[in-house]
């Protein structure tokens, strides 16, 4: 009811925002045919209502009380940018709409919008957080997960850790009822978790725990009824023979247009790597549907032969490998610009699990088995690891994280996830190197 009662005040404020405006500049004559101006407002209403519903999800506007109050005003932003872009669209296809809306009374009343939405949603988390308030939790994992400290350190004025402890130590009811929340590690045991589920069950509290390869697998499962046995497939198959077909047309649509825009950028780019010395593209050899090896092109960010005496090692924190103009592209991705050949090649997708090299898979699946399980669908230029992720993100996440996208893979969160893709773009966090 909250949440229907929020879309309701946002509409408000959007919808107020621009008829104030639009009045605003009636007054002072500032509109040449008010009636046909307003008019045009009238036919694209029932678009603007559903492109700030769509927005409101990709940036996830819905649930904002655990994030940062930075990041929700940078969402909503986002929104604003991303309502009057696609406004302005339909205004340019509607006839009557095209050359009716003033485009002055869309960037003023943009502004307008975006800074009451960021008043209300800067009301609303904080109000979110203090019925919230500081929950008691416990955390079950090892000493070395690190669980218990990304709470600590992320959420130090959401959650207080009241026991902390591994599978060994006894949780009775009583530490139970002690808490508000509990949250698994993967390294507990299902004979833990089971005991553990069994009290939350019996004193009604809330359990987050990181799933195991085993439970991400279980979540694109089937129903069948096997007799009178209740039983789940889950089948191997990911992505359906007629969903690659749509997916691969996208794949083509989208890529060509954005070559087509960046082409400017890519040839500045070109001209400044080349001046600051070596090659502009770096190629390298990288994994895709079914371990295929294929040649991944990427501007070069490094100085040249990077490798050459220390091999394949991921770029770490202030590396001194990466060049001045190196560094600014990978803080906003321009570096992998040239993967969009790669996608006309198809040799890639827009979205999927990012390409790794075969030097890194082949430790990486000696310590995870199910690290193969990346190679079913063709690697892409961003995924859910991306966006939800960093660069430095651990690789068993990262893997927990395309996984979630394998399946539960369909075309809407492709673009989701492509328009989620936008907000990383100017978060250095997200470009940070792995650690030494």
């Amino acid at each position: 009811m909250k949440r229907i009662l929020y879309i309701i005040i946002d509409l408000v404020i959007i919808y107020g925002s621009i008829l104030l405006v639009f009045y605003l500049f009636d007054i002072n004559s500032l509109l040449k045919d008010f009636e046909k101006n307003l008019n045009a407002f009238l036919i694209v209403t029932p678009f603007i209502g559903l492109f700030y519903f769509i927005f409101q999800y990709v940036y996830d506007l819905f649930n904002i009380i655990r994030r940062g109050i930075g990041d929700v005003v940078y969402s909503v932003f986002l929104v604003s940018i991303s309502l009057m872009i696609s406004t302005m669209g339909v205004c340019f296809l509607i006839r009557d709409a095209s050359l009716a809306f003033p485009r002055s009374v869309l960037l003023v009343s943009g502004f307008l919008y975006f800074v009451l939405l960021s008043l209300e949603k800067t009301f609303v988390w904080n109000i979110g957080r203090k019925s919230h308030g500081i929950k008691k939790i416990a955390v079950i994992s090892s000493k070395n997960d690190k669980l218990a400290d990304e709470i600590e350190s992320r959420y130090s004025n959401f959650y207080k850790i009241e026991h902390k402890g591994n599978e060994t130590d006894v949780l009775t009811p009583e530490d139970i009822n002690s808490v508000d929340e509990v949250f698994l590690s993967t390294d507990v045991s299902n004979s833990v978790r089971k005991r553990v589920l069994a009290l939350c069950i019996n004193t009604n509290k809330d359990i987050f725990f990181v799933p195991t390869f085993f439970d991400l697998s279980i979540m694109s499962s089937t129903f069948f009824k096997t007799g009178d046995i209740p039983t789940y497939r889950i089948s191997n198959v990911p992505i359906s023979s007629d969903k690659k077909i749509i997916k691969r047309a996208m794949d083509l649509v989208l890529s060509s247009i954005a070559l087509v825009v960046f082409s400017p950028i890519i040839l500045i780019l070109i001209a400044l790597i080349k001046f600051d010395g070596g090659p502009a593209f770096y190629i390298q050899e990288r994994l895709t549907e079914g371990g295929k090896i294929f040649k991944m092109i990427k501007f070069r960010t490094m100085i040249p032969d990077a490798e050459k005496v220390s091999g394949p090692v991921l770029a770490g924190q202030n590396d001194p490998r990466i060049t001045k103009i190196g560094n600014f592209m990978r803080t906003v991705r321009l570096d992998e610009v040239p993967q969009l050949i790669n996608i006309l090649r198809g040799e890639m997708s827009i979205v999927g699990p990012r390409p790794e090299r075969p030097f890194f898979t082949e430790q990486f699946q000696k310590e995870m088995p199910e690290y193969s399980y990346r190679l079913k669908v063709k690697a892409g230029l961003t995924g859910l690891a991306q966006v939800e992720g960093k660069y430095n993100t651990s690789a068993e996440d990262k893997l927990r994280y395309d996984l979630i996208y394998i399946n539960n893979f369909s075309l809407w969160n492709d673009i989701v996830i492509i328009l989620q893709t936008i907000k990383i773009l100017f978060m250095k966090s997200s470009t940070e190197g792995v650690s030494n």
